[in-house]
Parts: structure tokens; sequence; C-alpha cells
């Protein structure tokens, strides 16, 4: 297909009347039926790479992507301009999975979208010779890497479906991928001789800025504007989403919480809100993230570090898609870097502490050496946390880790918490408990929890709450129950027990089927991100600089406008003076405040304030604040 019957193309399913950079080249390839890999930024256009090439081959497309919510939105999308398009997700009977194939093999769709565990199945690879393909397209093609920074252990295994499809053009795309990660699709995927199409990742419309403050809800309230665009405040805990949201309703701001630990309808009404006109602001873990495509993001604020630079690019980048002017902000404080350091230390994995797990798992089961083979074992996760003195979290780590490398398969729902919603507070709370008496004393201790338990369900530990009121664990089940009869919370309480298969036979203690040198190489790998993370907040000169640099752009230049560009834009000691004079004639306001306000260095307002002060400008109170004389 020519290129003039490829705007063509565009034009009509589209509506575009010309390709973003770096995508008319990658169409025109991929409409020829040759391989490639293309780099595009977050917002790039990264779907039209595939989607277009593959309309204009005449045949089935075939996109692997990680998200269900990612496949169904595209599926939707094209769909509605008329292209028959299905995504195998979800669960499916036999009867409408062959039905479904015998559509496809019959030429009926012009996309066909699955997981790559679907696509590995069995079932589907016995049906793959048959299908009338003309693309492989892996979207998110990061994931294929164990040096990603989020990586899926089901994508290490689609060279075994690339192998199949040789005979037809593959194309592999991602938005954050470093020299590393692109050696591993390469090699993964047989794509060495493929050429690559990188367009740079600055995102010169999106100004970070950090903040580094005591007072963050202050901050956070004083840089939000919520009447322009929409904005996304990330944070890592789910509790967290609650409550922040909590604190910006109460200041009139239409904002909402997101997070995993929600029920599908409640994420999909909470994103529906946002995306209309109900909601200006997502308070939102990581979970808010591929898959979300909303143009109008004028800015979006971190309250945690991420783990990584990818996941921190992969986030700001979900503002200012329509290439207008919008910010990224970063709020830290001493908390959030002793949270982060506590956590790094926390989920560090090394080959010793798999290998603990590992024969405490053995012994749980009674599996003796060299039996286990396909053997499936139950377990109780808090139980075996308690057993080996570690947090729940890290042994869920350390089993997703060894899960990873093919030790065990883990079943749906191995990770299941209980979980508890107070549904009454203050005078109501107390009448109804008065009525329970030998159960009111758990009413008051679920009260004094979380605070997100009083606005959805939230997840909890009845060991740490039975311990909290000092009962027996039965005892505490048994409160529990009859406070929900009572109508006083819901409770939620899986089976309490992680079903799990061995996939191989039992090591004798002090072996592990696990290369000591890849965990090791794994567990540096995992530091330097989050060492490359505190570079980029900490490290001196341009902050998209840098991060570009950890992408492999080597050759680029100041953005010109992050706080750290702005902040080398020097000024005069009178200009800076006359700056923070104008911003004390609207209100008082303290030291930390100023510095988060203005782009210059905490030592030129430090002094700037002093010589006001000399030069009857302005006073200091007792209480702390800056105040026009």
């Amino acid at each position: 297909m020519t290129t003039e019957a490829l705007h063509q193309l565009l034009k009509e399913v589209w509506g575009y009347s010309s390709f973003r950079p770096g995508q008319e080249e990658i169409v025109t390839h991929c409409a020829l039926g040759k391989d490639g890999i293309a780099l595009l930024p977050t917002g790039g256009g990264k779907s039209l790479c595939y989607q277009v090439p593959g309309l204009a081959r005449e045949a089935c497309t075939l996109v692997i992507s990680p998200l269900i919510s990612l496949m169904e939105d595209q599926v939707a999308d094209l769909q509605a301009r008329g292209i028959p398009a299905l995504s195998l997700a979800g669960d499916i009977d036999a009867k409408a999975w062959d039905q479904v194939m015998d559509r496809a093999i019959a030429g009926d769709y012009a996309f066909l979208y699955l997981s790559p565990e679907r696509a590995l199945s069995s079932r589907f690879m016995a049906r793959l010779p048959y299908l009338p393909l003309g693309l492989l397209a892996v979207d998110e093609a990061h994931c294929i890497s164990q040096w990603g920074h989020d990586f899926r252990p089901s994508y290490t295994s689609l060279g075994r479906l690339r192998a199949k499809l040789r005979h037809i053009p593959c194309l592999a795309v991602t938005a954050s991928a470093t020299p590393e990660v692109l050696a591993d699709v390469q090699t993964l995927l047989d794509l060495s001789e493929a050429p690559v199409f990188r367009q740079s990742f600055a995102r010169p419309n999106i100004q970070i800025r950090v903040h580094v403050t005591s007072q963050r809800e202050h901050t956070l309230l004083q840089w939000l504007r919520p009447n322009d665009g929409k904005q996304i405040v990330y944070t890592r805990s789910r509790s967290q989403t609650v409550q922040w949201a909590k604190r910006l309703k109460e200041q009139g701001i239409a904002a909402g919480a997101y997070h995993a630990g929600m029920s599908a309808d409640e994420r999909s009404a909470q994103q529906t809100a946002w995306m209309g006109e109900g909601l200006s602001t997502m308070v939102a873990t990581n979970a808010f993230g591929m898959g979300i495509d909303q143009a109008h993001v004028r800015q979006v604020f971190h309250l945690d570090i991420p783990d990584s630079p990818e996941s921190y690019y992969q986030e700001i980048g979900r503002a200012g898609r329509d290439g207008a002017p919008a910010e990224a902000h970063f709020l830290l404080d001493s908390r959030v870097q002793s949270t982060f350091e506590k956590r790094l230390r926390e989920e560090s994995l090394s080959w010793e502490d798999l290998s603990r797990v590992y024969n405490r798992l053995g012994s749980l089961g009674q599996i003796a050496v060299g039996d286990g083979l396909d053997v499936q074992q139950t377990m109780d996760l808090d139980e075996l946390a308690q057993r080996l003195d570690k947090p729940r979290r890290w042994i869920a780590l350390a089993l997703e880790t060894m899960e990873r490398e093919g030790l065990f398969r883990l079943h749906d729902g191995w990770n299941a918490q209980a979980k508890i919603q107070l549904l009454m507070h203050g005078e109501a709370l107390v009448r109804a408990a008065e009525s329970l008496p030998g159960h009111a004393h758990v009413a008051y201790a679920v009260a004094r929890m979380d605070p997100g338990s009083r606005a959805e369900f939230s997840p909890f530990s009845p060991k740490a709450l039975a311990q909290r009121v000092d009962c027996s664990i039965p005892a505490l089940y048994a409160s529990l129950h009859a406070l929900d009869r009572a109508g006083i919370l819901r409770w939620e309480h899986p089976e309490g027990k992680t079903l799990i298969t061995w996939l191989h036979a039992r090591e004798a203690e002090g072996h592990l089927p696990i290369s000591r040198k890849k965990m090791h190489a794994l567990r540096t790998a995992k530091g330097h991100r989050a060492q490359a993370m505190l570079d980029l907040l900490h490290g001196d000169g341009c902050r998209m600089q840098r991060l570009l640099s950890y992408f492999g752009e080597r050759q680029t230049s100041p953005c010109g406008q992050c706080d750290r560009c702005t902040q080398s834009q020097t000024r005069g000691p009178l200009a800076l003076q006359a700056h923070i004079f104008a911003l004390l004639e609207t209100e008082p306001a303290t030291a930390q405040s100023l510095k988060a306000s203005l782009p210059d260095s905490p030592r030129d307002i430090e002094a700037a304030l002093r010589e006001g002060i000399h030069r009857n400008l302005w006073e200091r109170t007792p209480i702390g604040t800056y105040q026009l004389l």
C-alpha cells in the first residue's frame, strides 16, 4: 500500500489529516510486511502504529496486550469505527470459544486481542495455524524483560508464539524501555535484525517540579487547579487514596479514589465519572495507569516515590496528552523518603530469602526431597508469615518471585485478604454497639482503625485486630458476624488458604532451582532503578534531561522549564524580594510555603527573607509566618 493510501485510510477511518511524528515511518514499514520495534513516548499514538498497517494488510492482526481494560477500550474504539475487532479476555465457555475461533478462522475479524497467557494456551495454539493473520503486534513490550519495571512472566514465553508466526511481520511497541530492556525485547522476540524506530521520550509540554515541604496538604491545595482540566494525585497506599480524596472533598474539590482493591464495578464507575464531568481529580494508586487515555489532564501529583523512573515517566505521561502545557508536581518530605527506603529494604529479596521460604513450604506440605512435582499444596499465608517472622507482603513477594521463576503456580485469589467496612460512626455507632455489649469493644476497635474502612472495604489483619481487643481469632469472628448482622459493619474473609502447585520436585536444603547469580543481578537492577529515582529527585541539573538519560537519550539539552532549570536562571535579590512581596500581599506565608511557590533556591529565598526584614518590607510573626508591615 502506498503512503498516499495509508494517509487516506488514516483520514477515512480515524479522522486524522496527518500522522504524529514518527508514526508514518513505522506504519509504512509494517504495511510492507517488515518487522520492527517502536519506542514512542506516552501519548505518542502507539496503537495506531499497528492498527493502520494491520487494516492495510487486509488480514487479521493479532494483538498481545497485558491489560484487559486496555484491550477492551481499543476493541470498543475499533468497533465504533466500523472495524470488526474482538477481545478474548475474561471468562468464556468452551462452546463460545469454538464459535469465536471459527469466525476468526473464517476471516470475520480484522483485529484479535489476547492476553499472553491466553495466546500461549494449548487451546489457542492448536488453532493458530489456521488463522488468516497478517501482523503480530506485542503491546507494552517492556513487560517481556525481567530488567523492566513492569515484568510479566508470561511475556517471556512469547518467543514460542513468535516462532510459529515467522511468516508474518511482528511489531513490538512500548513507551518505556531502557537499553537493557530493549536488548531483551530484541532477543526474546527474535527482532535483533529489525529496525528500532525511536522517538524522543521528551515531553516538552510537561513542567516537572519537586516541592520539599512538611505541609503536603497545604502545598497540594496551593498548586491544585481543579477547574483547569483534570488532575491525578498518585499515592502508593490504597487507604491513602480514600483519605486524600476525603480531604479534597472537604475543600470543595470533586475528588474520587481508585485502587486495585475496589471491585471492577467501583473502579469503572470512578473512572467514568472522572472521564466525564463528575470528578475533576482522581486520587489513585498506580493501578490507575496503563489504558487511561484522557487528553485534558493538566496536572499530575505524586505523594509517594515510585519504584523506578519508568513508573514515574508513565504516570506523569498521563498529563498533557493533548500537547497543551501540563505540570508534574512531586510533594517530598522526610517521611516520604524514609518510607521509600524502608520499602526497598523490606522488598529486597536475596537467594537465601527465597531458599528459606521454599524450604518452609516443603516442610509445611510434608513434601520429601525429590517429590512434589505437580503436587497441589494449601497453606495459610498469614501463618507462613508468622512462622518466618516476616511481613505478609514480604512472603507474597517471595512467592511471586518463585512463580515467575517457574517453581510454583499460584492459583487465583491466592493473595486475598480479609476486608472490612464500617457502616456507622459517631453517636449512631455508640447506640448500635450498646445493644451488643459483648461485641461493642470490637466495633470501637474497628472505628479506630484506618479511616478508609468507613468509606469502602479495606483490607485488615484478623490476627492484629484480635490482639488489639485481646481475644482469640474464633471469638473475634463471632463478634464480627454479630456486628455484621446488626448492620454496624460489613466484612469478608477469604478461605484463608493459598493453593499452589509445585512445578519442580523439591530440592534438598541449600539448593534451589534458581540461579544465585540471576537473583543477585535482579536485586542489583532493582536497587539501580530506585537510586535513579532518588537521583531524579535530589540530583543537580535538569530533571527532564536526567530522566531522558535514564532511557538512553544521551544528547539532550536542558528542558528550560523544570524547577531546576528555572532555578538556574538566577535573578537578583531585589527581583526575588519583589516577588515575595507580591505573594505576601495576598496573605501571610511561611518560609516553607514560599519555597514551594518560588523557583529560586531555598538558600536564596532565606537570604531574601532576612534582607526584607532589615529593609522593613515584612516581619516574621511569633507563629513563624511572614507578613507585610
